[in-house]
């Protein structure tokens, strides 16, 4: 049911927000918890083999327990991870005393400058922070991003797609349909999330000075089919696989997607 509070996206009242849902939630186990959340981990893997060049300098700015981070390491990148949640650096840390394969591990928000110089990296991961982010905070990560960043770096940006999280929202009897109608204009359905259009992503690049190289759902939306989805088999699954990364960037699929995936360059 959509919360009918008012959404408080930005500033130091989201943070503590996020980091209090992020506290409740098991991000570690997310992307892997069923086939349909696979989709994201395989697609956004798959883009990261054709777009990201070897052995690139990257900063994961928005990593989590680290799922991307340290499968980039092992795939032979140098990658620095920072996530604004204390709980899933230490989670990091923890894997990093196994495994350690990071060149840098620390508690960053990734709207405020970090102790790395201008241009120090290839490749910047801003994967997660539009998800909670208003306009104005928004441009600022974007900001902070790009100073990180190579002139010819690569930036890639995560965000969730208002036109593919709405029906997901409405109730099966339509009765919440006023609360969504709201929150559609709103951009929240709950919070502390923020839900984007494509068009808005596109138009922030342009903002910015960047080229799109990809756009595209990273997901489709495999959550409207349910637990029938999730309980496919395996090679049915594979062969869905090969068929949504055939149309994962056309322009229909994107838009009604849950969540997209930008890749963007300076012009």
């Amino acid at each position: 049911m959509l919360n009918q509070g008012k959404c408080s996206c930005g500033g130091e009242v989201m943070g503590k927000s996020v980091i209090q849902y992020y506290n409740a939630y098991d991000e570690e186990a997310r992307l892997f918890r069923d086939y349909g959340h696979q989709i994201e981990w395989r697609t956004t893997m798959h883009y990261f083999g054709k777009v990201i060049p070897p052995g690139s300098r990257i900063f994961d700015g928005c990593a989590g327990t680290g799922r991307y981070a340290f499968q980039l390491a092992a795939e032979g990148h140098r990658v620095a991870a920072s996530d604004l949640v204390p709980s899933y650096v230490e989670k990091m840390l923890l894997k990093q005393e196994k495994n350690p394969i990071l060149k840098d591990i620390f508690v960053g928000d990734i709207c405020e400058p970090n102790h790395y110089g201008d241009g120090y990296f290839d490749v910047v991961l801003c994967m997660g922070a539009f998800y909670h982010l208003e306009e104005t905070m928004r441009d600022r990560a974007m900001e902070q991003c790009l100073r990180l960043l190579k002139k010819e770096g690569i930036l890639v940006l995560t965000y969730i797609n208002l036109m593919g999280a709405l029906p997901l929202y409405l109730a099966p009897g339509l009765e919440n349909v006023e609360e969504i109608a709201e929150g559609y204009e709103r951009r929240c359905f709950e919070e502390p999330f923020v839900y984007l259009l494509p068009e808005e992503m596109e138009e922030l690049a342009q903002r910015h000075g960047l080229k799109i190289l990809h756009h595209l759902t990273s997901d489709g939306n495999p959550y409207l089919r349910g637990e029938a989805f999730a309980g496919a088999k395996e090679e049915d699954f594979e062969k869905y696989m090969e068929l949504h990364l055939k149309i994962c960037e056309n322009r229909n699929a994107v838009g009604g997607g849950l969540h997209g995936l930008v890749f963007l360059a300076r012009k």
